[in-house]
């Protein structure tokens, strides 16, 4: 009777392990996929200087593509200030709805926000910058409970001159 416990245990302990061990490599997979697209799509914004329409319709093709399946919900985002630790609201903000391909769904493939800011006050010299945050989620899926976990994957572009908002 000793060797049927010993060996339940050994069993449970070896499959506990099987379990974490997938569960390790399931969210590695699907947080390297959201990082990837992240990348990606913060480098089409820089490559075009900018968001615009035609680097919308590119990401959503990019997103069928991939098959990135992924969504979430888009908010208005908190940004926090370092000097004081002090929380602002909106300062960046929602462009369109958000970037979904599937317009039946609700939720959000991927989220893009700006932020502007205008480093002079003389209006003949345009020093606009703006900032795009690019927001995209990943899900882990657990078929015993049948909950979805989704978990958000930010990124930041760097400092894009804003040549088309500047008077010519």
């Amino acid at each position: 009777m000793r060797e049927s416990i010993g060996a339940t245990q050994i069993f449970s302990i070896c499959l506990t392990f099987i379990i974490l061990f997938t569960a390790y490599l399931a969210i590695s997979v699907n947080y390297a996929k959201a990082f990837r697209t992240k990348s990606h799509i913060i480098t089409m914004i820089e490559e075009n200087e900018g968001y615009s329409d035609e680097v919308g319709e590119r990401i959503t093709n990019y997103l069928i593509n991939q098959g990135y399946t992924a969504s979430g919900d888009c908010a208005q985002m908190d940004v926090v200030r370092v000097e004081t630790g002090e929380t602002e609201t909106t300062e960046y903000e929602l462009i369109e709805p958000c970037i979904r391909f599937n317009p039946a769904d609700t939720r959000c493939n991927a989220c893009i926000y700006r932020r502007t800011i205008n480093s002079s006050s003389n209006t003949a010299i345009c020093n606009s910058v703006s900032y795009y945050k690019v927001v995209t989620f990943f899900r882990f899926d657990i078929p015993i409970i049948s909950t979805f976990m989704n978990f958000a994957v930010r990124g930041e572009s760097k400092a894009l001159n804003n040549w088309n908002d500047c008077p010519m």
